[in-house]
C-alpha cells in the first residue's frame, strides 16, 4: 500500500508541475541500461546496452537558484549479461514520471545545475533475448511475468545555455526487483545523456522554415 501511495504522490506532483510550468521542453537522448542482476543470491556481472529516451518536461522556479522539473519520458531500461559466450538481454521499456529538484549556479552566459529526485515508471514492453532467441514477457504477478511498476531516484548534472537549452547526464537507480521468480532479482540502473530543447524555440524554428 505504501508503494502505491508514493507512486500516486509522484504522479500528482508531475501533473501539477507540468500544468504550471514556466518553461516546457522536448527532452531526448541516449540511454545506457546497466541493471543489477542476481541469480540464486549471487550477483552476476552486467554490461551497458544502448537505447533511446524521449519525452516532455516542464520546470517551475521555487527560488532564484532552486527549481522543480517534471514530465514524462519513454525510456529503455533492463539488464544485459553473458551466459556461456552468449549475450542475454532483458530490455524493458517504461513510461517514466520523474520529479527533480535542481540547484543552478549562474555563470553569466550559462548555468551549471545539479538535480535529484524520485521517479515512478510504468512498464510498457519487456523481452528476454538470448542470442537469436526472443521471448516476450508479459506484466503481472505470475512466475514468468515481470512487475509492471518501477520506482527509484534520479541523480544528474548538466549545463544550461542562454536560450534555456540543457545538456545533462543522469543516472537512475531503481529500488524495485521487477522479477517475480524467487531465485532471480533484477533492478534497474540506467545512465542517460540528454538534451532539453525549449518547445517555444522549436515552434519558432518550424515556423521560420
Amino acid at each position: 500500500m505504501k508503494k502505491q501511495i508514493v507512486i500516486i504522490l509522484i504522479l500528482s506532483i508531475v501533473w501539477s508541475v507540468t500544468a504550471g510550468a514556466q518553461s516546457v521542453g522536448i527532452k531526448g537522448g541516449v540511454s545506457l541500461a546497466d541493471g543489477m542482476y542476481k541469480l540464486s543470491s549471487i550477483r552476476r556481472q552486467t554490461h551497458f546496452f544502448p537505447g533511446l529516451t524521449i519525452g516532455i518536461v516542464g520546470e517551475v522556479p521555487l527560488s532564484e537558484s532552486v527549481y522543480m522539473n517534471s514530465g514524462f519520458l519513454f525510456i529503455k531500461k533492463g539488464a544485459k549479461r553473458h551466459i556461456s559466450e552468449v549475450d542475454e538481454k532483458i530490455p524493458v521499456r517504461y513510461l517514466e514520471f520523474p520529479v527533480n529538484f535542481a540547484y543552478k549556479l549562474d555563470f553569466s552566459s550559462w548555468l551549471l545545475y545539479c538535480q535529484a529526485g524520485p521517479y515512478a515508471g510504468v512498464g510498457l514492453t519487456a523481452k528476454r533475448i538470448r542470442g537469436d532467441d526472443k521471448e516476450k514477457i508479459e506484466f503481472g504477478s505470475e512466475l514468468e511475468q515481470f512487475k509492471r511498476m518501477d520506482y527509484g531516484v534520479n541523480l544528474g548534472v548538466g549545463v544550461e545555455i542562454s536560450n534555456n537549452m540543457q545538456l545533462g547526464i543522469n543516472y537512475g537507480i531503481g529500488f524495485r526487483n521487477f522479477s517475480n521468480r524467487s531465485d532471480e532479482k533484477i533492478r534497474n540502473g540506467v545512465l542517460t545523456i540528454t538534451v532539453v530543447y525549449p518547445l517555444e524555440e522549436l515552434i519558432s524554428f518550424i515556423q521560420y522554415l
